[in-house]
């Protein structure tokens, strides 16, 4: 698709994506940016914020990510900045993913040999492809934080398994293996939760003509491989909840079988007493 806007000068300009959170408040966003005089457009799922002036473009997610287009650095420290106040549970460090973009004969994606960049060539300023491509960016960023979260997770735990195997038992106290279950757990549903952001969303249904240029960055960032590793890294994730849920049970069994020895210790104590003494 191509508009009337003239093409600027060729010059490679960053296109860099950011991953900060569980989710944002995109109304509360448009305010503070409408406020601060950025021309702002609000949908469901997405917040368009530009300049009057310049043709840079951001576009912010409601699952926590953002995509900068033409912002130097400074700017989009600026940019993280503004987001703080108004992210739901911010990540530790955002997560980051940094191309370069500029203007040829035909929109693509490519990588660059010599400089080992990604590069992004746009057929022309116009903000809606740049706002498919940043659909593809922006699931490719929360990707990538998931993968972390579940990496991280997957290292914390990793030795229980080979614990068990070589002492057959987990040397966790109670608490601490209900700690480990629920942490497992939130690691693993928060995930499953929130993989709807990994789908195509609903704008290709009123825009399909925007949806090839979706379609060819998901292919450039290789989503669907890395989403069926992802649930993958889930499985390892159910298999060691699984593990931790059946020493757990064990234990509730063992501490079971315990009181009933006792109790039958007790009871025959009792009754040899009493033989004795009649």
């Amino acid at each position: 698709m191509k508009n009337q806007i003239k093409k600027p000068k060729k010059q490679f300009l960053r296109c860099v994506a950011y991953c900060t959170g569980n989710a944002y408040d995109l109304p509360g966003l448009a305010n503070f940016f409408k406020r601060k005089g950025y021309v702002t457009r609000l949908s469901r799922d997405v917040l368009h914020v530009g300049s009057a002036k310049k043709s840079n473009d951001i576009f912010f997610f409601n699952h926590g990510s953002f995509i900068c287009w033409g912002l130097n650095k400074l700017q989009e420290q600026k940019m993280l900045a503004y987001v703080r106040d108004f992210t739901i549970s911010s990540l530790i460090k955002p997560e980051t993913d940094h191309f370069f973009f500029h203007f040829g004969e035909e929109t693509s994606i490519d990588s660059h040999e010599r400089f080992k960049l990604d590069v992004i060539t746009l057929d022309s300023d116009n903000p809606q492809i740049k706002l498919a491509i940043s659909y593809g960016l922006a699931q490719s960023i929360k990707l990538e934080a998931f993968e972390d979260a579940i990496q991280e997770t997957v290292k914390k735990n990793s030795y229980l398994p080979e614990e068990m195997a070589h002492r057959g038992v987990i040397l966790l106290s109670r608490r601490s293996l209900l700690k480990r279950i629920g942490e497992i757990f939130i690691s693993r549903s928060s995930i499953n939760l929130n993989s709807e952001y990994l789908d195509t969303p609903e704008f290709f249904w009123r825009n399909p003509n925007l949806e090839p240029f979706y379609i060819m960055t998901k292919k450039f960032l290789d989503l669907p491989s890395r989403v069926m590793a992802l649930n993958q890294k889930l499985d390892v994730l159910q298999e060691l909840l699984d593990i931790l849920s059946g020493q757990l049970q064990h234990r509730h069994s063992s501490m079971l079988e315990t009181i009933i020895i006792l109790l039958i210790v007790i009871e025959i104590a009792i009754s040899l007493f009493s033989i004795f003494f009649h």
